[in-house]
Parts: C-alpha cells; sequence; structure tokens
C-alpha cells in the first residue's frame, strides 16, 4: 500500500494539482456559517431546504440547518450554501 501511496503523491506532484485530489479523504471548509465546501464527495444523498447529506468513501456527512442551496456540483467539489447550524458525521459500515 505504500508504494501506491508514493505513486499518488508523485503524480499529483508531476501534474501539480493537490495530493488529496487522489485521496480517499475528503476535505471539508467551511466559510462562516453560510457556506461549506467539500471535496472528494461520492454524491449527494438528501437534498431538502434544511438538510443536505454528502457521502464520501469513509463517511457520511449531514449538514444541518435552513435555507440550502447547491451552488456547484461536479465529480470533485461541492459547494452549498444556506444557514448552517450543524455538521453530522457518520462513519459507513
Amino acid at each position: 500500500m505504500g508504494k501506491f501511496n508514493n505513486l499518488r503523491s508523485k503524480l499529483a506532484d508531476d501534474l501539480e494539482i493537490p495530493n488529496d485530489a487522489f485521496s480517499d479523504n475528503f476535505d471539508l471548509r467551511m466559510h462562516g456559517n453560510k457556506k461549506v465546501i467539500i471535496e472528494n464527495h461520492s454524491g449527494i444523498t438528501v437534498y431538502e431546504n434544511d438538510q443536505v447529506g454528502i457521502k464520501t468513501i469513509e463517511s457520511n456527512i449531514l449538514i444541518k440547518g435552513s435555507k440550502f442551496k447547491i451552488e456547484e456540483i461536479n465529480n470533485y467539489n461541492v459547494i452549498i450554501r444556506g444557514n448552517i447550524e450543524e455538521i453530522i458525521f457518520s462513519k459507513k459500515e
């Protein structure tokens, strides 16, 4: 497994992209309590006015609050705007 991780790291360096782009880990960033950016997601499980569910390789993320809107979504990023009150992480079984 170590050789594979070294290959990922070298490839990311050669392509001049973040190392996380080839990782199974997700990256979550918040801008206050109004915007959340999740990188390396596997899709949306719930999309409602008061909650958004995002799945990643290793866990599920549930964002609770109000007035949610998906600002952007692609194969790598999802950006959610709204009034964020709570973020719950749960391990996949």
